[in-house]
């Protein structure tokens, strides 16, 4: 018995046991012996047994090493993403981990100093295996038909049936499912499920059915309850057509900084002159996935909902999506997208392609000049832009230029010699401050390009639109004063409804002259819909998820990834399911008090049949 607890079989299975229970720790804040043995054990005894039964003697070390190695760095990855994101990452976001290293400066802010007591045994293997002063008997030799046979089999037996149980389940709360059923579990389940989770197709459509764009589009009215209005008959079709159209995504731009005053100061004057004769959308939440940017722009041209538990640009990116930049493309326009980081960053090189703009401008364009966090500054790409409008201008070339900014990163480091806003000292240390002098310098930037696009007449002949792509302020990144700080700015407790939100503001001369702030509730999929309105471009027998603003004022918003599936905001009340609908938390809208959500059982179940249907659409897509 002496000699078996020495071997190393013995000695990485309770290795990794006490590292998933130190995991589960971080991730639950519970420490359950029970439910690691029970839940995690399986797979790591399955593991262990593997290497027992197929390698050499001299190849178990090495083996186990490995094998440590990644397990434990699987577990680190898992805890510094759900340290941000709140969600267990899946296989298929694991995959992404080569693309860490542009965005190191956020990630090394989420790392804890505990995470590496997950390294802290494979050292102590460096040590053995370096020095051999520890009784590892590694040259003990376990029994394969006594011991390890019976193990590999019995493990996998469990394995399999955890498997064969849950793989019905939905999925709506990832952090819940690896709890309840294991963390092993749930990225297998995850690997079963596909890309969407394991969410039901509960609004299937035939194969036939699906190659009828007017068949998708009747089905996807009839669950929001839509009537669909002749383009004759619509408020403000076609009342800017032919303009040029400049779309800016902003990012990590909540809606709250604008209008708000810090000591009397505006922190965002330009965006808030602009208003004044624009149509502002207030009330407009974000609907990204796991591919947060990326997702972004990929709603905002297609009016889709993304893919499920993956970046939809890594997973969908051999997809012919309808879009945007193909419907302007048959209307004359040249179309083209600019983003100042590397193009293989969630792999947009597919991705553009994919959404059919005629060029996309990256990294290589734009240099390495003036360099802030990810890249070069937004300034340097609104400025190399300009050019290129400017050429298309002067051919009398109508264009669609859909801008992403990426200053605005987390951590919001902007330079001294950038700031633009200078914040009372009481703020100054704080992640809300360093914020809000982020969102100021996005500011500053829009306001000296809407100056140039004066200067060189195109602003009267232009429909210039911004959003947010995503939340900024997580409740994760807060440190002690920041929860106060947003108090004081809001005047209310920072929400889920607040963090979520995000602006859209569509300006076209002559046409938004004199403002419009509307507060009715929008998603990130009713922006394109709505600008296509302006510009006179019919979505008639066009697949899309979204609704024209000017023209539908009910609403029913789904939310993925960052909620569990099945979400939703309606006109009163944002919803949120645990396991189901009936465990399930609703809050109001105006003031985030908690009410009753039974009355609301229709719409989850719309919400659910609207993803479904989304899904099964991506997959049905012609490849491009």
């Amino acid at each position: 018995m002496r000699r078996f607890f020495g071997t190393l079989f013995f000695t990485f299975v309770f290795s990794m046991a006490l590292k998933a229970l130190f995991t589960r720790y971080i991730l639950f804040q519970d420490i359950n012996l029970l439910d690691t043995i029970s839940l995690e054990l399986s797979y790591i005894l399955l593991f262990a047994c593997l290497i027992e039964y197929i390698a050499k003697n001299r190849l178990k070390f090495p083996l186990y090493l490995m094998l440590n190695l990644l397990l434990s760095t699987l577990f680190f990855g898992i805890a510094v993403y759900h340290s941000y994101f709140g969600n267990i990452p899946t296989y298929y976001a694991l995959m992404q981990a080569g693309q860490v290293g542009a965005v190191k400066d956020s990630v090394t802010q989420l790392i804890q100093p505990e995470y590496f007591l997950l390294y802290a045994d494979f050292l102590v293997m460096i040590g053995v295996l370096l020095t051999r002063k520890l009784p590892l008997y590694s040259k003990f030799k376990l029994s394969k038909t006594k011991l390890v046979a019976p193990i590999l089999a019995l493990s996998f037996a469990v394995c399999l049936a955890n498997l064969f149980l849950h793989k019905d389940e939905i999925i709506t709360n990832s952090a819940l499912a690896a709890e309840t059923k294991g963390i092993f579990n749930f990225e297998a389940l995850q690997a079963y499920y596909g890309p969407n989770g394991g969410l039901p197709q509960a609004a299937a459509l035939t194969d036939k059915e699906l190659k009828s764009e007017e068949t998708i589009q009747d089905k996807i009215n009839e669950i929001k309850g839509i009537k669909e209005i002749p383009d004759s008959q619509r408020k403000y079709f076609g009342a800017a057509k032919g303009r040029n159209l400049i779309l800016i995504q902003f990012e990590s731009m909540q809606d709250f900084p604008i209008g708000l005053k810090i000591d009397g100061r505006e922190v965002t004057p330009n965006m808030n002159m602009l208003i004044q004769n624009s149509f502002y959308f207030n009330n407009l939440y974000q609907q990204t996935g796991a591919g947060n940017t990326s997702d972004a722009e990929f709603i905002a041209n297609t009016s889709l909902y993304p893919a499920g538990m993956v970046a939809t640009s890594t997973f969908f990116e051999t997809k012919a999506f309808p879009s945007m930049p193909k419907l302007l493309n048959e209307e004359g326009y040249e179309t083209f997208t600019l983003h100042a980081d590397k193009v293989d960053f969630w792999n947009r090189v597919e991705l553009y392609p994919s959404l059919g703009f005629d060029k996309y401008y990256a990294l290589e364009f734009f240099g390495k000049e003036d360099l802030i966090g990810l890249g070069p500054s937004d300034e340097v790409m609104f400025n190399k832009g300009m050019p290129l409008l400017k050429d298309l201008h002067a051919k009398n070339k109508p264009f669609y230029a859909h801008f992403i900014s990426m200053t605005s990163h987390h951590p919001y480091e902007i330079p001294a010699d950038k700031e633009v806003f200078e914040l009372p000292a009481k703020y100054k240390s704080s992640i809300v401050g360093k914020y809000i002098r982020a969102i100021s310098y996005n500011d500053m930037v829009l306001g000296k390009f809407i100056d140039q696009l004066k200067a060189d007449g195109m602003w009267e002949n232009t429909v210039l639109a911004f959003y947010g792509d995503h939340m900024g302020m997580h409740h994760t990144m807060f440190k002690e004063k920041d929860p106060e700080i947003l108090k004081e700015f809001l005047g209310h407790e920072y929400t889920k409804i607040d963090r979520f939100n995000v602006p859209f503001v569509i300006t076209a001369p002559g046409v938004t002259d004199g403002g419009m702030t509307s507060d009715q509730l929008a998603g990130q999929l009713d922006m394109m819909p709505t600008l296509a309105n302006l510009l006179g471009v019919s979505l008639n027998d066009y697949v899309h998820f979204g609704q024209d603003l000017l023209n539908h004022k009910e609403n029913l918003i789904g939310m993925r990834y960052y909620m569990p599936a099945g979400s939703f905001f309606n006109d009163h009340i944002v919803f949120q399911p645990e396991k189901s609908f009936d465990d399930g938390e609703a809050l109001t809208l105006e003031t985030a008090t908690k009410v009753p959500h039974a009355p609301y059982k229709q719409d989850y179940d719309r919400i659910l049949k609207l993803l479904g249907l989304s899904d099964q659409y991506l997959k049905s897509l012609p490849e491009k």
